[in-house]
């Protein structure tokens, strides 16, 4: 049993005469280094936040989750225009699943509404108790246990009329609205989080998302965050402008960073990392997938720029079998003229880069106004195990500008005795697919490119993928072994 739920057994049977410290209800107890610590539920009727009979609970206070704490969170929790929530280093986060006790009618959810703020900033040192984590609180963890974070804002979006409703949450009052005209709209700071087995699904194509991001603005920092476990994407980002880096997607069941309605900015240093047994119900789960806009002729179109990405799909050195739901590493579709840069793409069984358009290519090096897709310094590498043979690109001129340095290479996969050629042609280690020690440091460095793309908004480095080489000083960016990172 967790701990946490030890303790709080204990403690309620010694409680009756003691006074909360919160009317939504706390029992006291001790952390790990004797300190006082509590367990409180977060939206529940009858306590301090008005709750309605759809599970939408209306915070209109500035709130602060206290370090140390544990929250149990229930119902659509949405803080309110004008207001902010601020979580301390070592505050865990616990969503309750829908359904849960009668109270529960809605799963546990953190909403931002458009001029709300979330200041979550966790720990980068190191300590035990320094991370912030948003976790389920059922026993076993599953994904889909409960919502997951949302948050909204007044950035552009490429939807008729320029605001639009989030996907997965109901929108009473005029709430769960974002988008607008405030490129630089500041939503908060959200560093050294954990999100993990979120993704409550309402309906078809109406779900949401670990981490989930509409119209938020380039005001706002999201830096350190991994995404686990969840039951639909890792990120999505409806829109919007803000900048992001050090994102990890981690065994996730649907696409782990999905673009869409005219999202423009710039995400540097990820990971993705594939479960090959698990992707989403009626095919189709991507490393990145691009959307552009629901009409097309809706602007602005889908412009975002990745770079130093390492995405490790399913099919890894030890393969033997997948899930054959899976599709492609990256999927541009319409509408979307993605920016992708010195990264690695491997493991796929459809394509490792698949454009729906194969002519949106930017074949032309000399025009950087074209308004086409950019793929530079990328390396994929197609891998194939047990008579599957994965495919490197449907786009036939991937490789051709040379100043692109574009290269698509084949691997083998051995049996469970051998790891085949897939470490070496990506110039990772073996340790980037173990289970037990990960590592993404390169084994080799790929030579990075660099162009007009990669000088505004992004940190120059000499290397493809998340990390260079073991005497690289780029990777000191990272903080990949700091308590906010889990991989288990």
């Amino acid at each position: 049993m967790n701990q946490i739920f030890k303790s709080a057994a204990i403690v309620a049977v010694l409680a009756a005469a003691l006074t909360s410290c919160d009317d939504q209800g706390v029992s006291p107890r001790q952390d790990a280094a004797g300190k006082a610590a509590a367990i409180i539920d977060l939206g529940l009727p009858g306590g301090t936040d008005a709750v309605d009979a759809f599970g939408n609970v209306t915070v209109s206070r500035n709130l602060t989750l206290k370090s140390g704490d544990t929250y149990i969170l229930h119902n659509y929790f949405r803080i309110q225009d004008g207001f902010t929530i601020t979580i301390e280093p070592g505050v865990t986060i616990q969503g309750v699943k829908k359904g849960t006790s009668a109270n529960d009618v809605a799963p546990g959810t953190l909403v931002i509404e458009r001029g709300a703020k979330i200041n979550a900033i966790g720990d980068k040192t190191g300590a035990v108790d320094s991370a912030i984590v948003f976790t389920s609180n059922s026993t076993p963890k599953v994904s889909g246990d409960w919502g997951g974070v949302v948050i909204l804002g007044k950035a552009p979006v490429s939807v008729t009329g320029g605001v639009t409703t989030i996907e997965g949450l109901p929108t009473p009052n005029n709430t769960g609205f974002y988008g607008g005209t405030v490129a630089n709209d500041n939503s908060g700071v959200l560093k050294f989080v954990r999100i993990e087995y979120a993704g409550d699904v309402i309906g078809t194509d109406n779900e949401l998302n670990g981490l989930t991001l509409g119209g938020v603005g380039s005001g706002t920092t999201i830096d350190h965050v991994q995404v686990s476990y969840g039951f639909d994407d890792g990120f999505e980002f409806f829109g919007g402008t803000v900048n992001a880096k050090h994102l990890i997607s981690y065994y996730n069941t649907d696409d782990d960073f999905d673009t869409d309605l005219g999202y423009s900015g710039k995400v540097q240093f990820g990971i993705v990392v594939r479960n090959p047994n698990i992707a989403v119900t009626g095919g189709g789960s991507n490393g990145f997938e691009s959307n552009g806009d629901n009409a097309i002729g809706v602007t602005p179109y889908t412009n975002a720029v990745f770079a130093n990405f390492t995405i490790l799909g399913p099919i890894q050195p030890t393969s033997t079998s997948i899930d054959s739901r899976f599709r492609s590493g990256v999927l541009i579709r319409a509408a979307s003229e993605l920016n992708l840069f010195n990264s690695i793409v491997t493991g796929y069984k459809t394509n490792q880069l698949e454009l729906a358009t194969p002519t949106a290519f930017d074949a032309d090096a000399n025009n950087a106004t074209d308004n086409l897709v950019s793929i530079e310094g990328v390396t994929i590498v197609a891998p194939t195990f047990a008579g599957l043979a994965g495919v490197g690109t449907n786009v036939s001129n991937f490789t051709t500008v040379s100043s692109y340095d574009n290269r698509s290479l084949n691997a083998s996969v051995g049996g469970t005795g051998t790891i085949g050629t897939l470490p070496a042609q990506t110039g990772l280690s073996a340790a980037a697919w173990s289970t037990t020690s990960r590592s993404f440091v390169a084994s080799t460095e790929q030579p990075a490119v660099t162009g007009n793309n990669l000088l505004s908004g992004l940190t120059s480095v000499n290397f493809r993928g998340a990390f260079g080489d073991v005497n690289d000083s780029n990777n000191a960016s990272w903080f990949i072994s700091a308590p906010w990172v889990a991989f288990n």
